[in-house]
């Protein structure tokens, strides 16, 4: 660790923050250097990368902006460091309520309608009082979201030195998202106005024609609903209208489009051509960090390897309280049968039946794989699971319930932590391959080999991240999937070097961790 750096609370960090830990101290310093523009720092869990970064933040000329991937990770960077006058965290108006008409939130607020607002010009909205805080901030927090499309508008949030991208293994998703088009087949009034049950385009240029065809439609329908104040139809309709805009306006034959039975999804192939100008914005220093992130990411976000530095630190939990362990069963997908799904639930018996005493997950990757160790395991009483809309009501119960407690799910790999008693192990059942069934993962992965492993190398690195959260704790995690043998093998080069170690194989159920 370099002592060129005083201790963080020396650069008006929170009193929390008395010393660095090993490493941080280097990698701030890493951050802070002017060239090359790009900086991708592999940090692993329990590194402590919020403080690097947010160090570097106050050390360095000029503004920080901070991205995060969820809303939910915003908070906890302010629940952190909102101490620090320097710091301001702003976030779209839905986020916000109205003060004029306190039932709404700012996102369909008077001023939406055209209403001259004294409390936006003035002062005391909440929504545009707080933009113009992030404006005049040396660090503003925000989100992905909200950032790509806060700089659609000629200020954006002003001007930049350094941008951080916090998850930044995530990015890739992020723009794709925010130059994506998605119409929803369960919305009644997008299906009926747009027509998504009828005959559809074919083409690219047809998708244009039909966009702009349908937007004039929308600005009336929009207009009507904004002087009538109806609050929902004039919010339904501002985006349907911007949907139809990026399509009418970005939309090239370089896109691919995916309809099934509940939305349309219309998608550029790769990010690449959009992150300089959605995301990067020409600014000095770009500051890209995670536990995950490879040169594959920079890759696939069109980074020039000539204008990139790479440093992975190494990771502070000692191997023996992270292990991954394969317990060889079959090699796991849709074709296999009864003989080979007996063999695998016994084994996850096995595991659990050892473990009893202790809390854990089993992260499945399918609901029907979910359903099946549900109805057919021998611990099937202690065994809670969750539905797409009450995943955080589920997850607060296991943290709180008591051993024996498994929490058996299809999609805990990221964005949860289970520190502690909360997760001493977890089993993945499956290698976390995405569906390759739809149209548009279909061309990424034939527009590049290595695509659709890299999707499950920063899953599979992520699920093993969810247990053990410091140094002292401990979880382990078991892989039942015999396909990990060749798929470690052949996808090394997308494997971040601290992962490996952990990995053994044992044919036989290993005591439990003590």
């Amino acid at each position: 660790m370099t002592d060129s750096l005083p201790a963080p609370i020396f650069f008006g960090l929170p009193a929390a923050y008395s010393e660095w830990r090993p490493h941080q101290a280097e990698a701030c310093e890493l951050m802070l250097q002017p060239i090359p523009r790009f900086k991708m720092v592999v940090c692993p869990t329990g590194f402590g990368k919020s403080l690097t970064y947010m160090a570097a933040a106050m050390i360095a000329e000029g503004r920080t902006v901070v991205l995060t991937s969820t809303k939910g990770l915003q908070t906890q960077l302010i629940e952190e460091f909102g101490s620090m006058d320097e710091v301001v965290d702003v976030r779209g108006r839905g986020n916000y309520t109205c003060r004029l008409n306190t039932k709404v939130n700012c996102d369909t607020g008077l001023c939406s309608f055209g209403v001259k607002c004294s409390l936006r010009d003035e002062g005391g909205c909440l929504y545009y009082d707080r933009v113009k805080a992030a404006k005049a901030a040396k660090i503003v927090i925000t989100n992905y979201a909200y950032f790509m499309a806060q700089n659609e508008y000629a200020d954006g949030l002003g001007n930049f030195t350094t941008l951080v991208l916090d998850e930044a293994h995530a990015a890739v998703d992020h723009v794709i998202d925010h130059i994506s088009v998605t119409f929803s087949r369960k919305n009644k009034t997008e299906t009926k106005f747009l027509g998504l049950n009828g005959r559809l385009p074919t083409t690219a240029s047809g998708w244009q024609d039909w966009a702009a065809t349908r937007l004039l439609d929308a600005i009336v329908e929009l207009e009507d609903a904004k002087l009538g104040r109806r609050e929902r139809r004039f919010a339904t309709f501002s985006k349907i209208k911007g949907k139809l805009e990026k399509l009418a306006e970005g939309m090239d034959r370089s896109w691919v489009w995916e309809i099934n039975p509940y939305s349309i999804t219309l998608s550029p192939l790769w990010p690449r051509p959009f992150t300089e100008s959605a995301l990067f914005l020409g600014i000095h220093r770009v500051v890209l960090t995670s536990a995950t992130i490879v040169r594959k990411t920079a890759q696939l976000l069109g980074i020039p390897e000539g204008n990139l530095e790479y440093r992975e630190f190494p990771h502070s939990f000692p191997e023996a309280n992270r292990p991954l362990i394969h317990i060889p069963t079959v090699k796991m997908n849709h074709r296999i049968g009864e003989m080979e799904n007996r063999i695998w639930l016994a084994r996850l018996d096995s595991i659990i039946g050892a473990r009893l005493g202790t809390k854990g997950i089993i992260h499945t990757v399918s609901y029907a794989r979910r359903d099946l160790v549900l109805d057919r395991s021998r611990h099937k009483t202690h065994m809670m699971t969750h539905q797409r809309l009450n995943t955080e009501s589920v997850v607060r119960s296991f943290k709180a319930s008591p051993a024996p407690a498994i929490l058996v799910s299809p999609s805990m790999v990221t964005g949860w932590d289970f520190p502690g008693d909360e997760c001493r192990w977890q089993v993945i059942v499956k290698m976390p391959y995405p569906d390759t069934r739809g149209t548009i993962i279909k061309a990424r992965s034939q527009g590049d080999n290595d695509f659709i492993n890299y999707i499950v190398v920063q899953q599979l690195i992520q699920a093993t991240g969810r247990g053990c959260r410091s140094e002292d704790d401990t979880c382990e995690t078991f892989l039942l999937d015999n396909n990990i043998v060749w798929f470690l093998d052949r996808n090394r080069h997308l494997l971040v070097e601290w992962f490996g170690g952990a990995y053994r194989v044992e044919r036989s159920i290993p005591e439990p961790l003590t």
